[in-house]
């Protein structure tokens, strides 16, 4: 078997979307075939209309007329569109790179010519994607960088990073109430452009994911709004760190934090201790794989399960990032015998020799293993605090009694 080839892992969960700022229009400035994929997931998502396309020819590469045409297509969209945007995400691609388009001259010429109308660049650079910042925290900051400073502080909590919600049973909402939060805003949830200039007058970032990290940081030097990075953990001690984390920089520390939200915390806390008590009952020896798609921390996640005693036996890490690098040091450290997979490629696979008993917690793990047992968490989306380990474990629980039928 030749050692190129490699599984195709096919796309498992919720329709992919893309986030955006309500009100607003996205311009691809590129060559023709490389917004395919763009262009689809707009199709299958109806996000059509709120987007439009520059496409580059070689004249244009050639002589830079392209930036004369820039100006004129906005121009087109703001006179023919049903409704004005009210601002435009300009999206160079990675030819970019390599025509070193004069950002801020070009802005700034946008925004003479349509005064009240907000302007703000994307890079879509996968090519560069080994250098400084990946391509998806430039992105992600960009969607923030519309907001204007508020002049104000309200008593909102901003949660950045996550591209859902947060289900209904997680407890973070009732003990940010608690703490005197009397609203959690999301970018994804904001109605239109005035509801996303709000998020400029919360009181504080609360960052669940890695890709959110540049943005918070950006808004606490730009709008002076402070933040705390919580992303999502399995370890009661580490969900614990992040509660006593977001109290402190909301004013409420040490007892004061306890007073305030301390029976819901605790309360919380009984349940998710209660559910690791019956996950471990059931699943006993039973061997457990973890992957990046599962929880965009892996290594961390392998290390709590660990620590709980469960029997780790390999952490799929096709999707790892820097900030789970510490426990993946102390998992190299600590759990010798746990596998290590960062490639999909054939003969990788084929010789792990993983038992076929063991429970898969993501869909990359359990679609390379054929996985009889699946747990489906999906990058951690809509978990948080003791919520998640309570679900976690009661997923797992529930894996030993169903059976997954791959084709």
């Amino acid at each position: 078997m030749t050692s190129d080839l490699s599984f195709f892992i096919p796309y498992h969960g919720r329709a992919k979307v893309s986030l955006c700022v309500p009100e607003c229009f996205s311009l691809y400035v590129c060559p023709p075939s490389c917004v395919r994929r763009v262009s689809i997931r707009a199709l299958r998502n109806g996000t059509r209309e709120a987007m439009g396309f520059l496409f580059l020819t070689e004249a244009d590469v050639a002589t830079g007329a392209y930036e004369e045409c820039l100006a004129d297509a906005v121009a087109d969209a703001l006179s023919s569109l049903p409704q004005a945007p009210r601002a435009f995400f300009i999206h160079l691609n990675c030819i970019d790179d390599f025509l070193g388009t004069d950002e801020d001259a070009a802005l700034s010429a946008l925004r003479a010519r349509f005064p009240g109308v907000g302007f703000a660049a994307v890079h879509m650079n996968p090519i560069a994607a080994d250098r400084g910042l990946s391509t998806g925290l430039r992105i992600h900051d960009r969607l923030y960088s519309l907001l204007e400073p508020a002049g104000r502080t309200d008593d909102a909590v901003n949660l950045v990073g996550n591209f859902v919600g947060l289900e209904a049973d997680c407890e973070l909402p009732q003990v940010l109430r608690a703490w005197g939060v009397n609203e959690v805003r999301q970018l994804f949830a904001c109605k239109d452009y005035a509801a996303y200039q709000d998020l400029a007058a919360s009181r504080l970032n609360v960052v669940l994911a890695h890709i959110g990290t540049y943005a918070a940081q950006n808004m606490q030097m730009r709008l002076g709004i402070p933040q705390v990075y919580a992303p999502v953990a399995y370890a009661l001690d580490d969900v614990w760190e992040q509660y006593r984390a977001i109290g402190a920089a909301l004013g409420f520390e040490g007892a004061a934090a306890l007073d305030a939200a301390g029976p819901l915390l605790t309360a919380a806390e009984d349940e998710a201790r209660a559910a690791v008590a019956q996950a471990r009952a059931a699943l006993g020896d039973t061997p457990v794989v973890v992957d990046s798609s599962a929880a965009m921390r892996p290594f961390a996640l392998a290390r709590a399960l660990a620590g709980y005693g469960f029997n780790v036996q390999a952490v799929f890490a096709l999707h790892e990032k820097d900030d789970d690098a510490e426990n993946r040091e102390w998992v190299d450290a600590r759990l010798p015998g746990v596998v290590v997979v960062r490639s999909g490629r054939y003969e990788d696979i084929v010789r792990l020799d993983l038992p076929e008993d063991a429970v898969c917690v993501g869909f990359d793990s359990a679609y390379l293993l054929k996985a009889r047992r699946f747990v489906d968490i999906q990058k951690d989306e809509g978990l948080f605090g003791f919520q998640a380990v309570r679900r976690l474990m009661e997923a797992m629980a529930a894996a030993l009694a169903s059976e997954t039928a791959w084709r």
